[in-house]
């Protein structure tokens, strides 16, 4: 057995808050002006990001959202944590960061949330959305609608509706390939996300009737836990 003895090639100078005889910084003071400094190129790229995306955004989806409708928004809807969470997730495909996202302001983000609204429609089979009507699909209206009581996290223990959520072809998907690595950390992630949209209680928010402002969104377990799986199969 042998060793190897190299010596130190830096010189060790203590890191003390005694300022030196002159009177000038301190060790720390030192310390701190030599660590790295906020990189403000990558603010500003990232700012360039967002401004790119939400503009690509608008020209794929092709949808008008007036300014009408988005101050209406902008007065009557809070989004809350659980419908963000859902939303981000979405647009990181777009953005592929997660921390670009955090630099969307409350204007672009229920701009493009409207966007997502309309196509979502659109893709649960509702092709004729111009005038606005209030169609039977409960998830884009949820992610619009307004939190009324506490977010439930409580898991669903149905079984006949657990057995259900278990045969969907999308669901199967989504923790043995897509989110499976999620799955891996979080064991029932994907359930726990669908019983919190079913066990909270959602009102409408809708522009073109604003004559349902603060009614209950109401639709069957089933219907919600579909659109669910369908929305985060498209993601």
């Amino acid at each position: 057995m042998y060793f190897l003895k190299e010596q130190y090639s830096q010189n060790l100078s203590e890191v003390s808050n005694i300022k030196t005889s002159d009177g000038s910084l301190t060790a720390i003071d030192k310390l701190l002006m030599s660590q790295n400094k906020i990189d403000e190129g990558i603010t500003s790229l990232s700012e360039m990001n967002v401004d790119f995306t939400i503009k690509r955004l608008e020209k794929m989806i092709d949808i008008e959202v007036t300014n009408e409708e988005l101050e209406y928004y902008l007065n009557n809807f809070t989004p809350s944590k659980l419908q963000m969470q859902l939303v981000y997730s979405y647009l990181t495909r777009y953005f592929n960061s997660y921390r670009d996202e955090n630099l969307i302001n409350i204007n672009d983000y229920i701009h493009v949330l409207l966007l997502f609204k309309k196509r979502l429609l659109m893709n649960l089979g509702f092709q004729d959305i111009r005038f606005g009507e209030v169609k039977y699909a409960a998830l884009p209206y949820i992610l619009t609608g307004n939190l009324s009581e506490k977010v439930n996290t409580r898991i669903i223990r149905n079984i006949k509706f657990n057995s259900k959520i278990e045969n969907n072809y999308m669901y199967q998907y989504l923790i043995n390939e897509k989110y499976k690595y999620l799955e891996a950390i979080k064991p029932g992630y994907i359930k726990t996300l669908i019983s919190s949209f079913i066990n909270t209680r959602y009102t409408y928010c809708v522009y073109e009737y604003p004559e349902l402002l603060g009614e209950e969104i109401v639709y069957p377990e089933d219907k919600i836990s579909d659109e669910l799986l369908f929305f985060l199969y498209s993601i």
